[in-house]
């Protein structure tokens, strides 16, 4: 295989969680599919895992390799921090903002528009072009996790002040072209919300096409499941979604049952800093500016990983009603976990999880 590999199984925010399972026989009773699993650890930032059942160690490793090459690219593409020669990519959208519009990629494109549509469908509550409050709190960030005792908190007026520069509309995305373009300098992308999630799904289809048909691919919380586990014993993948209480833990808040579907979480634990005994973490309500604070974690389950993506970020960040009532439009499910310990769920989410947890009482 082509890249540097390591065998472990991430549980970021959402998990892959397996019961035990024997191999599928075959007719001759000797196993036929066998699960492999393997990570990689250099891409989007986080631990992509692998994990198919296939005839052989080559076959699985010639559609892990799929998966790598497929996102490997994405990766460069939706890099918002790097450039690449020969490449433009979202980097470079940035850098032109004011400028020039600029020549990209397909995978650019769709994704973006992708993006567009989650804005509109949460009436701005999920906003890409919120890169330049996005910095500010990361710059703060980082300072206060290297220098815990002299952590603080961006000014409300810096932050305010870079927020006159994220409004969407400014967002020239020409389909016919190929280009994007900011017609504002000092604005800027972060897609932290979809790219991952996205080039996960995109990358699935990429080794579904070439014959795998049975996978699940988690990159860093952004799960996505083909086919069905070929283990002998079981419809349908079971995914843990993590405590937010205890994050780190494999004491798993619920498990859900999956097949040729996503999942997606949102929380508050994975990555904040603290300020005079409070956590602050990344997840910003751009009508506050500040994190959002209604609830400790959400999960989405829907078909569409960007959709789920951007629907999980959405809904830590709505009211409950409101985001219930979103993700039933879009056919989604999903749990709620609010910041007392308080359970909210979707009607059709109690037909999928172990908890067979339901709506809460008004």
């Amino acid at each position: 295989m082509k890249r540097a590999l390591f065998h472990i199984l991430a549980s970021i925010v959402c998990a892959a969680h397996f019961a035990s399972c024997a191999a599928s026989p075959a007719e001759d009773g000797e196993p036929r599919y066998q699960k492999y699993q393997t990570s990689f650890i250099e891409l989007f930032d986080t631990t992509v895992t692998v994990i198919g059942y296939t005839e052989s160690q080559a076959e699985f490793d010639r559609f892990a390799d799929i998966v790598y090459d497929r996102m490997e690219r994405l990766h460069r593409l939706y890099d918002i921090y790097h450039e690449y020669d020969g490449l433009n990519n979202l980097y470079t959208v940035n850098k032109n903002a004011g400028i020039v519009p600029v020549a990209v990629d397909k995978d650019i494109i769709d994704m973006l528009l992708l993006a567009r549509e989650g804005y509109e469908l949460s009436g701005g509550v999920v906003n890409i072009a919120l890169g330049p409050v996005l910095r500010i709190w990361s710059e703060y960030r980082s300072a206060g996790m290297a220098d815990e005792a002299n952590a603080s908190l961006p000014a409300m007026d810096a932050l305010q002040k870079a927020a006159l520069d994220i409004d969407i509309g400014d967002l020239d995305i020409d389909e016919a072209a190929g280009t994007v373009f900011f017609k504002k300098s000092g604005m800027s992308l972060d897609v932290g919300s979809v790219a991952k999630a996205y080039a996960t799904q995109l990358a699935v289809r990429a080794a579904a096409d070439a014959g795998m048909r049975s996978l699940l691919v988690n990159s860093g919380g952004n799960i996505v499941s083909h086919g069905r586990p070929l283990d002998g014993a079981r419809d349908r993948w079971s995914i843990g979604v993590v405590n937010p209480d205890l994050p780190e833990s494999q004491d798993f808040a619920d498990i859900v049952y999956i097949i040729d579907q996503t999942v997606s979480c949102s929380g508050g634990y994975q990555r904040f800093y603290t300020v005079n005994g409070q956590t602050y973490h990344h997840i910003i309500d751009p009508a506050t500016l500040m994190p959002a604070n209604r609830f400790k974690q959400v999960a989405v389950i829907h078909e569409n990983a960007g959709l789920a993506d951007l629907l999980s970020t959405a809904l830590f960040i709505m009211p409950y009603e409101e985001g219930a009532a979103l993700a039933e439009m879009l056919g989604a499910e999903a749990l709620w976990i609010d910041m007392d310990g308080v359970w909210r769920s979707t009607d059709g989410y109690a037909n999928i999880s172990q908890s067979k947890a339901l709506p809460a009482a008004p």
